[in-house]
């Protein structure tokens, strides 16, 4: 059923009126919630490193913003006014029209609200990349589908779920605009902040069950659902043919090199050269490469769990005989419902698909298929947490991926993933050992490009692992380590207390306090050893796999989130190809630090989309699978163009399950659905990006990274 909310008298709905006649139309309502031309009650703006004023634009008042350079985030807080009640009930989408009026390239970033869960308060934003003069619209919807349900059900261990309002909307009283990841002065303006978009409304009878037996939406069809084991068998028919008639690329070498291309040096493994201006890999027979892979290349990555909720299934084939291989009994839950509910049974519907599918050789088959596939796609390389019995075929180029197990942790640490690794512990260098030369899976191989080693570690602000180590227990190995720097450099209690402005009575004492200092000499202190800590892990991590693997590059541990000059710095001196999960719409400014000039290796990105039967679109949004495929020409051409990038990996193969994986995630982020059918729009956008990027990449002289980056790899 579909419901129109009443919307208050004092708020603007749009209407149009039709050029034929006149009839007035309706368009979707909007409830205007800033447009400035009264201005703004100067109370109601909180300002971070920012100053705003009310100018006139070419459409009428609006809001001007000037950033400063002091945060990374610079930009203001608008409030609701306390006399004017928000009724967002109904609405789908909140959007702001916004400028770059400044001389930069640069980034404005909206959070609607302030969620106090901070994974749902990310998802509440968005943001847009702005050329000099260029505008906008920032859009953040407001539901995880278009459409919501009345009542609201309890969806569990999903990041997105059906009918599903993110978050409270009557507590919505406040928006941010930021100048995201700024290094220069930035000006850009905001206008015309507004609710839009009707959703309708779905009564929840007859929901239960919503998964059907292949594993997808119930409720809805699209383009491509299968609806029979014959679907699924005729989809294969179909793709073969169509494989037979996109084989790859021609031109390239034994390993995906560019045999058409300039020959370098041959070593017989990969490794890395800068050519005519631009990094490059170099294959083993010595032809420019330029890596184009794909992540979780496995058909054991989408585990879905099914205790706690066996209603939201129709059906499972039986736990017993040639179907009991599909169920599983999984302890893989870093976060969210499962992690409190651990072990618990799983099923795994792509697995049994590709048994429906192809048959009793389903695996055989799968792995056949990813190379047959990587080549008509125009990719070369299988990248992080993939299939290790297709990779070690010797079709397709490889990265192997460490862990490093069992390492102890600094207790005092935070990160999204764990405590950071005390790399002071004797025992942190004995694991990284013993965790190199049980995951040393390609050592030595030439399809090994080489290894990335740990992931998405929480590096934080500049001294945040230094304080992390003095909120730890006197035990800790490395605030021992920090206390016997500081007597080092102090001598005496007294002058570390006088350079502190601390009162400890005893290096016991300092040792057995949680307190962390904040004065200037202090921070000065905390750096240094922070410092020290990176530098130890990265030559620990460096030594120990070149001792197992010294054929292979060192790819480091895919940097994500909050970086700095510190940090890179230490790892460039011991990383082959330093690594940047950057989901972003754009690669092509992203730089290094000052003084550093490594390759660069984009370990994750991805786009996702809500039309085929999903209801999550991953990090970055994309309107259907044709948008998705042209975001990821967008952005691989924009890396070619990057003088530093030599390839970028998207993540993943596979979409994950609907109903989540173990933490919850639930993302139309694959190349291939739940039924291992590949989405046609896409393949067709990256065939027309990748066939021809070693032409694209070496004769394009429009070479990105400007004076100003929009992206500075240090965030």
């Amino acid at each position: 059923m579909k419901r129109l909310y009443q919307l208050p008298a004092f708020f603007v709905i749009a209407i149009t009126l039709s050029c034929c006649n006149s009839v007035p139309k309706q368009v979707e309502p909007q409830l205007i919630l800033f447009d400035f031309d009264a201005g703004i009650e100067g109370n109601l703006v909180q300002m971070e490193d920012a100053n705003f004023k009310i100018r006139n634009d070419e459409v009428g008042k609006c809001l001007e913003v000037n950033t400063g350079t002091a945060l990374t985030k610079p930009g203001i807080k608008i409030k609701k006014p306390a006399d004017v009640p928000w009724n967002l009930k109904g609405y789908h989408q909140i959007k702001a029209d916004v400028k770059n009026i400044g001389d930069e390239e640069m980034q404005v970033e909206m959070f609607v609200g302030n969620d106090p869960d901070g994974l749902v308060r990310w998802y509440c934003s968005d943001y847009l990349d702005l050329k000099p003069g260029e505008k906008g619209t920032i859009t953040v919807n407001l539901t995880w589908t278009p459409w919501v349900h009345e009542p609201q059900l309890d969806f569990i261990a999903m990041r997105g779920a059906p009918g599903q309002i993110k978050t409270d909307v009557s507590k919505i009283d406040e928006f941010t605009f930021y100048s995201r990841y700024a290094k220069s002065e930035n000006t850009f303006l905001i206008d015309n902040i507004r609710a839009v978009g009707q959703l309708e409304v779905k009564d929840t009878t007859g929901f239960y069950p919503f998964i059907d037996q292949f594993g997808q939406y119930k409720h809805e069809d699209w383009q491509g659902k299968v609806q029979s084991v014959t679907d699924l068998k005729m989809a294969a028919e179909k793709e073969e043919k169509h494989l037979e008639n996109y084989p790859g690329p021609d031109g390239l070498s034994k390993y995906g090199g560019w045999a058409n291309g300039p020959q370098l040096e041959a070593t017989g493994f990969f490794r890395t050269e800068k050519h005519a201006g631009k990094w490059w890999m170099i294959d083993p027979e010595g032809y420019l490469f330029w890596s184009a892979g794909m992540n979780c290349v496995h058909s054991n990555s989408v585990q879905t769990g099914i205790e706690g909720r066996e209603h939201y299934f129709e059906s499972f084939p039986p736990n017993s005989g040639v179907t009991e291989e599909f169920h599983y009994v999984s302890n893989w839950a870093p976060m969210g419902y499962y992690a409190q509910n651990n072990p618990y049974k799983a099923f795994n519907f792509y697995q049994h698909n590709l048994y429906l599918k192809y048959g009793e050789n389903w695996l055989d088959i799968f792995q056949d298929r990813i190379h047959q596939r990587f080549r008509s796609w125009g990719l070369n390389t299988i990248g992080f947490v993939s299939d290790t019995e297709a990779t070690r075929q010797g079709k397709t180029p490889y990265v192997g991926s460490i862990w490093i197990n069992g390492a102890p942790k600094i207790v005092g640490s935070q990160g999204y993933w764990g405590e950071f690794h005390d790399v002071f512990d004797p025992n942190f260098k004995k694991r990284v050992q013993e965790s190199v030369e049980s995951q040393k899976e390609g050592a030595n191989d030439p399809w090994c490009i080489g290894y990335f080693v740990d992931n998405e570690l929480s590096w934080g602000d500049v001294g945040s692992l230094a304080e992390g180590v003095l909120r730890s227990p006197a035990s800790q190995p490395a605030k021992i380590e920090f206390i016997n720097d500081l007597k080092k450099q102090y001598s005496t209690i007294e002058n570390l207390n006088q350079a502190w402005d601390s009162d400890f009575s005893s290096w016991e004492e300092r040792l057995n306090s949680n307190q962390v200092p904040t004065g200037t000499q202090a921070k000065q202190d905390l750096k240094v050893f922070y410092e020290k800590i990176a530098e130890t892990y990265f030559q620990t991590i460096h030594d120990e796999l070149k001792k197992v693997t010294p054929n292979q590059n060192y790819l480091g541990c895919r940097f994500a989130w909050a970086n700095n000059a510190i940090v890179l710095g230490a790892a460039s001196k011991y990383m082959d190809i330093m690594s940047f999960n950057k989901y972003e719409y754009s690669v092509e400014n992203v730089s290094l630090p000052t003084g550093i000039d490594k390759p660069i290796l984009i370990g994750e990105f991805h786009f996702g989309a809500l039309d085929r039967g999903m209801f999550h679109v991953g990090v970055k949004q994309a309107k259907d699978q044709a948008e998705r495929g042209q975001f990821y020409q967008n952005y691989i051409q924009g890396a070619l163009r990057n003088p530093n990038i030599i390839g970028a990996h998207w993540f993943q193969y596979i979409d994950q399950p609907a109903t989540g994986r173990g933490d919850g995630e639930n993302y139309n982020v694959g190349w291939v659905d739940v039924c291992d059918n590949p989405f046609e729009e896409v393949i067709e956008k990256v065939r027309e990006t990748t066939y021809g990027m070693y032409e694209y990449r070496l004769n394009n002289d429009q070479l990105g990274v400007s004076k100003a980056s929009l992206i500075d790899l240090t965030n």
